[in-house]
């Protein structure tokens, strides 16, 4: 094949932006964080990646918020006319007094918090009353409607005769003040509980009153309502306002956090809810809005769980109200806007405005996806034309819907690819992987190419079909948004939304059943079914996987495969390397590699990769599963215990290239890393240390050429070792995994939302 022949290779990002963390979770296993060291790992990925409208957008510029909430012909006196609610055990509703007092001129006025001792009730209710509303629902005249929405969402706070309660002296939200890092689950004052619950009773009262009186015109867009309407608008609201989570953590195995207001589907007010069931939520502070103050951290980090927990959304939306100035926070692939502020006193119909956009809207204004669904234990079940036990459906290349069967992996970073890979079928039964991706527009076919150049090769995923993801009839992209006002973020990428069809569809390696199916794996990966070197190969196709970590593996059928070539590099002809500013995932990274990257960083050079450097991100994952895992699929019996080069790297940093050589290129003699394998990994230690000689030797070449470890030679290590291991025991070995992931969808009556999985590893497999 001739050089001209050769499609060029794609540079990547620098090692700083791309590589720097655990926010992406590098390791296989989610990570509980600290307020602290969130707020450290957000801040790099943040880096050129926020615009602060009111700082760098023209006046004269289109606002995020006037692109998503658009201007109606309310006013003040409609503010005005909205009334609370009130009522006794036993009697009917009562009106109470207007949520707004204006100026007397212009667009001013006071928002008129109820006086009551309002506090967070959790949304779900016990059988009995289910069915008592039941009841009361089907005697219920339509003429009083208006009051029995109000009562519906005014019901979600509940008034406390405490006298203790009186009306607290700050505004200021637990967002604002941050959480104590020792006691996460701590409840804080209950004043501004408190406070969080009235203006939850407020918000409610609004949607109680505008969904009345939308429902008159619905679905015709008016001058009022002149956005896209929700599908149903009869009966009662779709959404409600809670404040169930101002004093307590939203349940979430890695992170503690306490939105104030949140805003979720009525129909699953019943259920214990997480951040995967949250459309969007409200932080409130008194104090000025800037990237120092809580506020500011806390409403970014929440966004951030929204994303990891909902990566099929296109976009988040996480609003503040900060010194009485509403902002919108816009959240995609491509970085974070912040809206021009506005004032909650001097443009009150804004509040009502966005208020009503966010709980009247289609869900596409939301961010939510049209081209896919993620059940919820509402709908479960009610779906036409999906496979049985279907978790939602994702139109395929051909429109056809395709049945989600379970979440095979997601990835955990906050901008960069979203990456969710779904275990799909379709009418016929015909099992496939799909892989949903926000892809880079230098990359966007990249993946593509590199697949179908390595097509053929044992061991290596078979691409089936690519497209383009359409949003209203053109290629969704992360620019569209941004297109109105054309200033962009520093560090902004435009990013097209991508879905990928592959064969076989495998479980993560982590699932692996037994220790001899996991040395299997990483045999072939090396060698392949057959006499052919499957790594090699690959190499002879002109292609370097450039990427190798837990993630980027299956198994399937008991065979090992390589997966996502996102960032594999196309090898020039006659060369056995490619440059690159930053290929790998960290921790997993070559000696050579790392420490090249520490040489360069000041030049802002590039790096070459070779295949041993693919063949040595092998040898620190063998080691990570030997030294972690005390059982099959990631069995762990030490929650606390973390992955050595995981751990390695964070305290070490750019130093990391140090530790590794401590441990690897240490006198033949050493076996530190033999005696750190677990109990149920000891078989492995001597595959460890014979498999660290080769790279000791490879080190040590006189001829100086450092080409790095042979194919060959690994081959016929790990063959060796694959025909001598000791047989697990049976109480050792579990039934391999066919149809569910650990990481899929849990149970029905488990946690769930319109978005779906619960993403926690830890606990599923804890001893």
């Amino acid at each position: 094949m001739s050089q001209t022949m050769l499609p060029q290779p794609v540079s990547t990002n620098s090692y700083c932006k791309r590589l720097y963390g655990s926010v992406t979770t590098a390791n296989v296993l989610p990570e509980a964080r600290n307020k602290s060291t969130m707020d450290k790992l957000l801040e790099q990925e943040l880096i050129g990646k926020v615009l602060w409208e009111e700082k760098s957008l023209p006046q004269d510029a289109e606002s995020i918020m006037d692109t998503i909430v658009l201007d109606t012909n309310f006013t003040t006196t409609t503010l005005s006319k909205i009334h609370y609610h009130t009522s006794r055990p036993g009697e009917k509703k009562v009106k109470g007094g207007p949520i707004f007092n204006p100026t007397g001129c212009g667009a001013g006025g006071v928002w008129q918090l109820d006086k009551r001792n309002v506090q967070p009730k959790l949304l779900a209710n016990t059988k009995t009353n289910k069915k008592s509303k039941t009841r009361k629902a089907q005697k219920t005249r339509p003429r009083a409607q208006t009051s029995m929405v109000a009562a519906a969402l005014t019901d979600t706070e509940v008034e406390k005769s405490d006298s203790s309660f009186t009306s607290p002296e700050t505004d200021k939200s637990f967002g604002a003040k941050g959480y104590d890092n020792k006691n996460p689950n701590k409840k804080r004052p209950r004043a501004s509980a408190t406070m969080e619950g009235k203006w939850t009773w407020l918000f409610n009262a609004v949607q109680a009153a505008m969904h009345a009186m939308y429902a008159k015109s619905f679905p015709n867009p008016s001058a009022a309502f002149p956005f896209c309407p929700m599908d149903v608008i009869i009966g009662l609201p779709k959404r409600i306002w809670s404040s169930q989570f101002s004093n307590t953590p939203v349940p979430d195995d890695t992170n503690a956090q306490k939105p104030d207001i949140i805003l979720v589907d009525c129909s699953l007010r019943n259920l214990s809810l997480r951040w995967c069931n949250i459309i969007t939520c409200i932080e409130h502070t008194e104090s000025e809005l800037n990237s120092t103050i809580p506020l500011y951290w806390g409403s970014t980090t929440k966004g951030y769980l929204l994303m990891r927990e909902q990566p099929w959304r296109r976009f988040i939306l996480v609003l503040t109200i900060a010194c009485n100035k509403l902002r919108l926070h816009y959240f995609d692939r491509s970085g974070l806007i912040i809206s021009r502020p506005v004032s909650i006193l001097t443009n009150s119909v804004r509040l009502l405005e966005v208020l009503n956009t966010l709980t009247l809207v289609h869900t596409n204004t939301l961010g939510y996806d049209p081209t896919m669904h993620m059940c919820d234990p509402t709908c479960m079940g009610t779906h036409l034309n999906l496979r049985e036990n279907a978790k939602g459906w994702i139109e395929g290349p051909d429109k056809a819907h395709l049945s989600i069967m379970s979440v095979l992996w997601r990835s955990q970073g906050f901008f960069s690819h979203g990456t969710i890979c779904y275990r799909v079928q379709t009418l016929d039964g015909l099992k496939y992987a799909l892989k949903d991706c926000w892809v880079a527009e230098d990359r966007r076919n990249h993946e593509v190419t590199v697949l179908r150049m390595v097509e053929g090769i044992p061991n290596v995923v078979k691409l089936v079909a690519d497209w383009d993801v359409l949003y209203d009839g053109e290629p969704d992209c992360t620019y569209r948004i941004r297109a109105s006002h054309g200033v962009r973020s520093s560090g902004f990428i435009r990013r097209f939304h991508r879905r990928l069809l592959l064969t076989p569809c495998g479980e993560p390696l982590l699932t692996y059943s037994s220790k001899h199916e996991l040395l299997r794996a990483f045999h072939d990966f090396v060698k392949g079914e057959s006499q052919y070197l499957a790594h090699d190969l690959m190499l002879g196709r002109h292609i370097l996987h450039g990427d190798l970590s837990p993630n980027n593996f299956i198994i399937h059928d008991g065979q090992g495969y390589f997966i996502d070539f996102d960032h594999a590099g196309i090898i020039a002809e006659g060369t056995n390397s490619f440059p690159s500013e930053g290929t790998g995932t960290r921790p997993y990274m070559s000696i050579r590699l790392l420490w090249e990257d520490v040489a360069n960083e000041k030049k802002n050079g590039t790096v070459e990769h070779k295949a041993s450097d693919d063949l040595e991100s092998l040898f620190y994952i063998f080691v990570e599963f030997a030294t972690t895992f005390d059982g099959p699929r990631g069995m762990m019996k030490d929650e606390n215990r973390r992955p050595m080069w995981v751990e390695n790297f964070e305290n070490t940093g750019s130093d990391l290239w140090m530790a590794k050589q401590a441990y690897v290129l240490s006198p033949p003699i050493d076996k530190s890393l033999m005696d750190r394998t677990t109990p149920f990994f000891t078989s492995f230690s001597q595959i460890i240390q014979d498999w660290r000689h080769l790279i000791l030797a490879a080190a040590s070449d006189p001829s100086k050429t450092l080409t790095g470890v042979k194919h060959a030679a690994l081959a016929s290590l790990l063959e060796k070792w694959v025909s001598q291991l000791p047989p697990d025991a049976p109480a050792e070995i579990m039934v391999p995994v066919t149809s569910l992931s650990r990481l899929g969808h849990p149970p029905d009556d488990d946690v769930q939302s319109s978005a779906g999985p619960r993403r926690s590893m830890r606990i599923q497999q804890r001893v």
